[in-house]
């Protein structure tokens, strides 16, 4: 399970607590989790390397208890029961040296340490699936948790206008917004931009393949693309959970289906997640619910692909309809209608590509990790403070 790390200076220490970053869907603690969570998490343990303190990160397990090293940092999971979030995350605070940042599920009902961060990486409660006495309980959560953090870092401004609406606190500044970013330095988009013709094209769906992504909208929004348009391909480009229900579904569609030969899986690290876009001409975002800025959509516009997404979450903070992209509601009929516009449309395609990349450029990853490290700083300087 890896070499364990000697006990890092508590003074020095910034411990992440979060449900997910090595893979412990498949126990697999060599490599992280394909997901934008697991992303934002190694990302913020550069920040914190940068300024010359240790990283810690803390995660929970469905299976045992295990202590190793990636990359130098730090990391322990913890067995967990899946009806018992909220104490899992307690446990781990207690355990957890120096400066705490709760990196997800802050809708939980957490008993927060004194003077930590937390972070909302998106709305996860935006589905009419979920009682409305479920969502209650989570505004009164997300209130315990703005009295409770000292401060909370909203990827999106969607989260920051919830609690506007339906929290009380005294000081607005306790949420700060800092959307997603992306290397626009390494996602670059390929030699002789896009292509001004409309055979051979490749539609990419970027995702973790789960229902809240779109999975399901994507599979029918392909069967008909595959059927109308005979040269097209569709790539599905993200972590599949063996075992889940939507892993059955996806490979029981995928081999049974007329077309399935211009259909395509690959699970991709973030090392080489760039060859996707580099070889698609059309992307797609089709989320239904728990959407913050997306990581994929970001690096998408920033290689210069023409991006449809639907209309939920963070990436309206990403798209402007018609100006660096599509944005639509969330079905497979519109998801069709966008996509065989731009198929048909190439120098509309060329258009919303070039403009996607210019708007990426405003999420630039050298930005946010200057502002990480200030938040990080200044709630140190606080602490030591405090301390006097």
């Amino acid at each position: 399970m890896g070499k364990t790390m000697a006990k890092p200076n508590a003074v020095k220490t910034v411990t992440i607590l979060t449900h997910s970053y090595l893979n412990a869907y498949g126990q697999d603690y060599s490599r992280l989790f394909g997901g934008g969570l697991e992303r934002y998490v190694d990302l913020l343990c550069r920040a914190i390397k940068e300024l010359g303190l240790t990283p810690v990160v803390y995660q929970m397990t469905y299976y045992e208890a295990f202590d190793t090293v990636h990359e130098g940092v730090r990391v322990r999971g913890w067995p967990f029961e899946a009806d018992k979030i909220t104490e899992a995350f307690e446990r781990m605070a207690e355990s957890a040296e120096g400066l705490l940042i709760y990196a997800s599920c802050i809708w939980h009902p957490i008993r927060y340490r004194p003077g930590s961060i937390g972070i909302c990486h998106g709305i996860n409660w935006d589905t009419p699936s979920i009682a409305a006495e479920t969502k209650a309980a989570i505004a009164r959560h997300i209130n315990q948790a703005l009295r409770q953090l000292d401060l909370v870092v909203s990827v999106d401004s969607h989260f920051q206008t919830y609690c506007r609406a339906v929290c009380e606190y005294e000081d607005p500044a306790v949420i700060t917004l800092l959307p997603n970013p992306v290397d626009t330095t390494r996602f670059v988009p390929r030699r002789g931009g896009a292509s001004l013709s409309a055979e051979g094209l490749r539609v990419l769906f970027p995702r973790r393949l789960s229902f809240e992504r779109g999975l399901v909208t994507m599979m029918l929004s392909a069967d008909e693309l595959l059927s109308r348009y005979p040269a097209l391909t569709v790539e599905f480009a993200g972590e599949l959970i063996d075992g889940s229900m939507m892993a059955a579904a996806f490979y029981v569609w995928k081999e049974a289906h007329p077309h399935r030969d211009r259909i395509f899986h690959r699970t991709y690290t973030f090392e080489t997640i760039r060859e996707a876009y580099r070889q698609a001409d059309i992307a797609v975002i089709p989320t239904l619910f728990s959407e913050g800025t997306s990581l994929s959509c970001l690096e998408a516009m920033s290689c210069g692909l023409p991006v449809v997404a639907t209309n939920v979450g963070g990436l309206n903070d990403l798209i402007v309809n018609g100006v660096n992209g599509r944005l639509i509601p969330t079905s497979a009929e519109a998801v069709t209608a966008a996509v065989s516009e731009l198929i048909e449309q190439p120098r509309l395609r060329r258009r919303l590509g070039a403009a996607a990349r210019r708007a990426a450029l405003a999420f630039d990853q050298a930005r946010w990790l200057a502002e990480w490290k200030a938040i990080i700083t200044a709630q140190l300087a606080k602490r030591e403070a405090e301390k006097r």
